[in-house]
C-alpha cells in the first residue's frame, strides 16, 4: 500500500519565503540556514530566530540587520515577528498573505489602534499624583 499524500495545508511551511516542507524539523533547519544565518564573512553562526540573529550582529559584529535575508518583501522584518518554525506565524486575522501587510488591529478597551505582531494595547497612563 502506498503512502498517503499530505495536504498542503498540514505541511509546515517557512513564513519568509514560503516553502513546504515534510516536517517541522526540516523548516527549523531551512530557517537556520536560509534567513537566520549571521551575515558577518567568516562567522559561520546560525542562529533561531531572525531577532536573536540581530542581537548577535549588534553585540558580537556592531552592526544591525535590517531586514531578515532572503525573505519576500513585507516579511522581511527583524522585530515585527517572532518566529521559529511554525511557532509565531500570524494568522490570517493577523497578517494579509495576499498584499504581505500586517493588519492594524482595535483594542476592545481603549478603541484605538495598534499595528505590529505581539505588540498588544498601548499601556495605560499612569495614575495620576
Amino acid at each position: 500500500m502506498g503512502k498517503k499524500k499530505k495536504f498542503a495545508a498540514d505541511r509546515p511551511w517557512c513564513f519568509y519565503c514560503d516553502r513546504e516542507f515534510e516536517d517541522e524539523k526540516i523548516l527549523q533547519n531551512h530557517q537556520r540556514a536560509k534567513h537566520f544565518k549571521c551575515l558577518h564573512p567568516g562567522c559561520n553562526r546560525k542562529l533561531v530566530t531572525a531577532n536573536g540573529m540581530a542581537i548577535h550582529m549588534l553585540t558580537v559584529h556592531k552592526t544591525t540587520v535590517a531586514k531578515v535575508p532572503n525573505a519576500i518583501e513585507g516579511r522581511d522584518s527583524v522585530t515585527d515577528f517572532a518566529i521559529e518554525g511554525m511557532v509565531g506565524v500570524p494568522t490570517a486575522e493577523e497578517f494579509n498573505y495576499e498584499t504581505n501587510t500586517q493588519i492594524v488591529r482595535k483594542t476592545q478597551k481603549t478603541g484605538g489602534e495598534y499595528e505590529g505582531m505581539g505588540a498588544g494595547p498601548p499601556p495605560p497612563p499612569p495614575p495620576p499624583p
